[in-house]
């Protein structure tokens, strides 16, 4: 029952990463938000793919109906990710998010 469970998450999980939504939209990245204080949030973006993002590549993220963009400071490696500050409204809640690039 536990493996089945598992499976179960895994698969939920990478519905939400293989969303028609992302997909359409371009390469999708793990999406995570939190709280950073003051009003702020951060939005974790981890590169899931086998290659690198470049350098000054824009990528997203939404919640809800907020889209936010972001320019890579550095090359993101496989299994790498980066955290942003952001003030969006919609970011202000932990949680899942759409990312992509």
């Amino acid at each position: 029952m536990k493996r089945f469970a598992i499976l179960v998450v895994t698969v939920l999980a990478a519905a939400s990463l293989l969303s028609p939504e992302v997909k359409a939209q371009g390469v999708p990245l793990l999406c995570k938000t939190s709280l950073g204080g003051r009003g702020s949030a951060l939005v974790t973006l981890s590169n899931l793919t086998t290659k690198t993002i470049p350098k000054g590549q824009t990528l997203f993220a939404k919640k809800g109906n907020e889209t936010i963009k972001f320019e890579a400071a550095e090359d993101i490696h496989e299994n790498g990710s980066v955290t942003y500050n952001t003030s969006g409204a919609a970011f202000q809640d932990e949680g899942d998010c759409l990312g992509w690039y």
